[in-house]
Order: structure tokens, then C-alpha cells, then sequence
């Protein structure tokens, strides 16, 4: 970001401590003026002392963030958030001795590159480097301790990091920090620095404040960053002492951290409410007619690992998977698929999602465990991936839209398929007996099925207005009643699989299920709630988004709301047996 320059000198070795008897009057009021000077300005400080120089962007940022007790930044991807970060921190331990820094992330992990960048940075600029006594970083501590008496401390944001003390809060992504944990757990670290002068008769009129630093990119506005964000501005515009910065991925490109073609590369990877997010910084929120809500869906996404498919095959173990999860009693597992009409970009995808059903008094709680999605994949392919993921899952039932194009993927399934890649052979599969399913349907789609000795495992969807409909409705009240569970997003995801992630391993193929449930919310709330001439309810779509992996989704769910029919009905005849089995006759 940087470079050393020679316009101060610069000694790599820490000089002696003069006392307070050897140094002149004069020099001292000098220093006084200085550190002033300094305190007030603190990116001069940065540029004259550590010698890194900074951009006119991050000139206004620190400035900011140093005078203001509270300043909240929502910044694009590649601006340096994290880097900056790191330099000013490191300023305010040098310039405020015996200040306690605290960086507040959602993980310590997530933190911890704070403390990296300042590794990074000492190893640098070697007037930095003095500064610091010792620098700590493991699993259980992340720490930066200066001979001045300053510290920059890592710390979780999780109730079991009560007790700890900060003179400055920085809080890194903090749109992923519970804000309950942020009010009664981390707000209570404040406390007054307490430098000497302020005993003297002279100063006592005199305090330094605590002071917050709230940095992140832009996220839904359906959650509480959006609102804090709002006080904030509102707070700073009737003359308070609060800050807000803004910038997006304009500032990466005017100053050459990026190229206008890695830029291009990542915006085509990704969705058009994630580049609004993490590139051009404006917030999304659905519209006033969303049938769904996206804080149904953020309270429902607990869930930190995925489950992931075989990708390493031996024709000796063929079902030797290290993200295998073991049923519980009980439990039925569900592959989910809706079928594409037509291939390309721009049209439909064909979607596989992998659904656990855990068994409970109330009915079934859905898991989502994993999401896959394909663009133009022909019927012969599609139907093996199902076969291999009905095998890798364990699954019990497939749940298969076969309106359209989901007719031939049906036909398919009904055939012995072979697996050379994996030297296996699937038995055919064919529609299974359901009240759902009417004689006439059943008739029909078994005497389509060519292979003999089929497995009854496919639920046959047909699309129809009202039962569209019915799915819409059993889908928002699960999870209104808190009934699924969905994989955290792939931020926060990224933490947990770091730690895991071997040398000649991709992360990205480890955070695709969390992306693909991230795409999945998004086409969600962007469903808007319509009405048919007949009076049957609708969801559309906004402009051109997708609800495929919605739909996919939904399926599984109507299909789930049967068996806890099933479920709730044998747990209702259970009770009433046990409690005519407790009756004493008496004659």
C-alpha cells in the first residue's frame, strides 16, 4: 500500500528511554507540541513517522475515525478496509500509551487479520517495528503489545468474552456481530484512558472519551447494521460527534488496487444482489409486496458446516466421504430438484438441494444442507447426478418437478444407469404411492418406468396455480414457526473451513453450498406477492431474477409438510395409548 520513504529518519533498533531529569525544558514543550500536533492529525503521523504513505481516501478515513467517537464506514470489496485498519490502530497504540484496543469480529479468526496486517506492516517499515514488543498469534490469542504500554487485543463476539477493558473498539464486518452480544457484552469494555497529566490540577477538566469504529460492506437493509448505520448519519448530520464514510469499487480502481478485468472476472461470478452489496455498496432490501422476509431466513442460518457429495472415487471404498453425516432415529433425508425448460445463462437452472427431515413432536425440522446448480445439462447427466446424490446422502425420497422438461428426467431415473466413473450401477427408480399422488398419476408414471426391480422413491410434482400456492404458504410458515435451518453465509463460513483447508485445496469449492444458499434467500426476497384473475395467490419474480433454487426449496418443503402429517398423527397415537395404558380400573 505503501513505501519507505527518506524524508525522516528511520532506526530499526529502539532507542534508550531518556527520564523525565535528562530531557530540557524546551525540548519537552517541543515534544508537547509535537505529540499534539500528531494526536491531532494523525495520518501526518503515519506519513512522517511510520513513513507508509496513504491515499487521499484514507487520508479523509483516518482523520475521521481518530477525531469522532463514533464512526461507522460501509466500504466496497478490495478498498483495504482490514489494511487500514491495521495502521491506525497501530497510530493510536504509539501516539495514546497504555491504550487497550480491542478488534471485535464474528470470529477471532476473522479478527486476527487485523493482527497479520500488522505483522505485515512491522516487517516493513521499521520505525513500526520499534514500536512493537511482541506480537501473539495462535488459535487462542491475538494480540499486539507495544513498549509503550499499548495493546491491540482480538476478541470474539460471543458472551464468554465478557470482562475485557478498551479505550477504542474497532468492530471488523461487524454486519455478522449478534447485536445483542455488541450491547450487553462488548459496549461494557469502554472505559476512560488514564494517562498521568489528567491528575494534574491543570488538565482535570479534561477526558478522553471512548471511542467506536464500526467498519463493513453494504448488506441487506432488512437487518440491524442498516438501522445503526441510519442513527449514525442522522447523529452526524444534526452536529454530533458521530462519522459515516462511504466508497465503493471506483476507489480500488482510481488507485490501481484493482484492474477494470479482475474486476470484471469477479462481478460475472457472482449475482446481481451480491455485486450491489459487495461492489457498488448499496444496501438491498425487499421490496414492500416480498412475500417473504429476509429476517425469516437470517435467524434460521445456524448451521456452520455443509454436506458435501463424494469427489474422490475408489472403486474399493466408493463410499468413503470425510463430510458424511450420519442419520439419527428417525430421520429421512430428501433431494429436491427442480428441472430446467431450457439451458443458457439467462435461463432457467436446473437445481438438486439436499434436505435433512429430523424428527420432532411438532413435526419435522428441515435442514439444508447442500445446493447445486446447472445450466444447460442434458437429461442423461442430470439423472446420473441425482443417482449419485441420492447414494451420497443416504436419501430416502426424491422430490422431482416433472412438469416440462422433468418428464424425461423421470423417464431417465426409471432406467438402470451406469456410473463408470465411480464403477457402480443405480437400480431404476420410479413414483412412489402417496395419497398426494392420484391413482390415475401413479398408473401412469409406473407403467413409464422401463427398468425392473425399481425403488418407490420419487414424489412427482406437477405445477398448478393453487398448488403454487400451497406451496408458497407451507413454506413461509415453517419458517415463521423456526422450522429450517439453513448453512451460515460464506463469510462467516470461511473462518471454519480455513483451519481445515489443506495446501492444494480450493476454498471456494468448500464455500459453493453456502453460496448457493446465499442465492437462494436472495431469489426469495425477490419474490413479489401478485394475484391471479381467479384469486389464487402468485409469487413473480423481479425484472429477471430467478426463483429456481426457491422452487427447489419449496418442493422439498411440500413434500415434508406430508410427513408431518405422518409423523404428528403416530406421535397423537402413541400419547393416547400410553395414557390408556396409565387408567387403574377399580371394580
Amino acid at each position: 500500500m505503501g513505501k519507505i520513504t527518506s524524508t525522516f529518519p528511520v532506526r530499526i533498533k529502539r532507542k534508550r528511554i531518556k527520564k523525565h531529569s535528562e530531557i530540557t525544558e524546551e525540548k519537552r514543550n517541543r515534544l508537547i507540541d509535537w505529540v499534539t500536533f500528531y494526536r491531532r492529525n494523525i495520518h501526518r503521523f503515519i506519513e512522517h513517522y511510520f513513513q507508509i504513505k496513504l491515499y487521499p481516501y484514507q487520508v479523509f478515513w483516518i482523520y475521521y475515525m481518530n477525531i469522532m467517537d463514533t464512526f461507522v464506514a460501509i466500504a466496497s470489496r478490495a478498498v483495504g478496509k482490514t489494511w487500514l485498519l491495521a495502521v491506525f490502530a497501530s497510530a493510536k497504540a504509539v501516539l495514546y500509551p497504555n491504550s487497550e484496543i480491542v478488534v471485535v469480529s464474528s470470529t477471532k479468526e476473522q479478527a486476527g487479520n487485523l493482527v497479520d496486517k500488522i505483522t505485515d506492516l512491522s516487517n516493513n517499515y521499521p520505525n513500526l517495528y520499534r514500536e512493537i514488543s511482541n506480537i501473539t498469534t495462535n488459535l487462542n490469542r491475538w494480540e499486539v503489545d507495544f513498549h509503550n504500554g499499548s495493546k491491540i487485543k482480538v476478541v470474539a463476539s460471543r458472551d464468554s468474552s465478557r470482562g475485557k477493558r478498551s479505550t477504542f473498539t474497532i468492530y471488523e464486518e461487524f454486519r455478522l456481530i449478534d447485536k445483542n452480544v455488541i450491547d450487553t457484552v462488548i459496549r461494557p469494555f469502554s472505559y476512560v484512558r488514564q494517562p498521568p497529566y489528567l491528575k494534574l490540577p491543570e488538565y482535570s477538566h479534561l477526558i478522553e472519551e471512548p471511542k467506536e469504529v464500526f467498519i463493513s460492506s453494504a448488506y441487506h437493509k432488512a437487518l440491524w447494521w442498516y438501522d445503526e448505520t441510519k442513527k449514525t448519519i442522522s447523529a452526524m448530520l444534526k452536529g454530533d460527534n458521530s462519522g459515516f464514510l462511504a466508497c465503493d469499487y471506483e476507489v480500488s480502481l482510481r488507485h490501481k488496487i484493482k484492474t477494470i478485468r479482475k474486476l470484471k472476472s469477479e462481478i460475472d461470478k457472482m449475482d446481481e444482489v451480491a455485486v450491489l452489496e459487495e461492489y457498488y455498496n448499496i444496501p438491498y432490501g425487499e421490496n414492500s409486496n416480498s412475500y417473504f422476509k429476509l429476517k425469516m431466513f437470517e435467524r434460521l442460518r445456524n448451521i456452520k458446516r455443509a454436506f458435501y457429495p463424494i469427489t474422490d472415487y475408489t472403486i474399493t471404498n466408493p463410499r468413503k466421504n470425510p463430510f458424511y453425516i450420519p442419520k439419527v432415529d428417525g430421520e429421512i433425508r430428501l433431494i429436491s430438484t427442480d428441472v430446467a425448460q431450457r439451458g443458457g445463462k439467462e435461463n432457467d437452472l436446473s437445481i438438486n438441494s439436499l434436505i435433512r427431515l429430523l424428527p420432532t413432536h411438532k413435526g419435522f425440522i428441515r435442514e439444508l444442507l447442500y445446493m447445486e446448480s446447472y445450466s444447460g445439462i442434458n437429461s442423461l447427466l442430470l439423472s446420473l447426478r441425482i443417482k449419485q446424490l441420492f447414494y451420497d446422502f443416504e436419501a430416502n425420497y426424491i422430490v422431482l418437478d416433472i412438469s416440462n422438461a422433468g418428464i424425461t428426467i423421470y423417464d431417465q431415473l426409471g432406467t438402470l444407469t451406469k456410473d463408470a466413473d465411480r464403477g457402480l450401477e443405480y437400480l431404476p427408480m420410479t413414483v412412489i404411492s402417496h395419497p398426494a399422488v392420484s391413482p390415475q398419476e401413479y398408473k401412469e408414471l409406473y407403467s413409464r418406468t422401463t427398468g425392473t426391480n425399481a425403488l418407490e422413491v420419487i414424489f412427482p410434482y406437477v405445477a398448478t396455480a393453487d398448488r403454487n400456492a400451497q406451496m408458497a404458504v407451507q413454506m413461509r410458515d415453517k419458517l415463521q414457526k423456526r422450522m429450517f435451518s439453513f448453512l451460515v453465509d460464506e463469510v462467516t463460513a470461511e473462518d471454519y473451513y480455513l483451519k481445515d483447508l489443506k495446501k492444494d485445496e480450493n476454498i471456494s469449492s468448500y464455500l459453493a453450498p453456502h453460496v448457493q444458499t446465499s442465492l437462494f434467500i436472495n431469489e426469495s426476497i425477490g419474490l413479489s406477492l401478485t394475484y391471479l384473475s381467479s384469486g389464487v395467490m402468485k409469487l413473480k419474480e423481479i425484472s429477471t431474477r430467478r426463483k429456481d433454487r426457491y422452487s427447489s426449496v419449496a418442493m422439498g418443503n411440500y413434500f415434508a409438510g406430508f410427513l408431518d402429517s405422518s409423523l404428528i398423527r403416530e406421535d397423537s397415537e402413541e400419547s393416547d395409548l400410553e395414557s390408556l395404558l396409565s387408567v387403574t380400573y377399580f371394580s
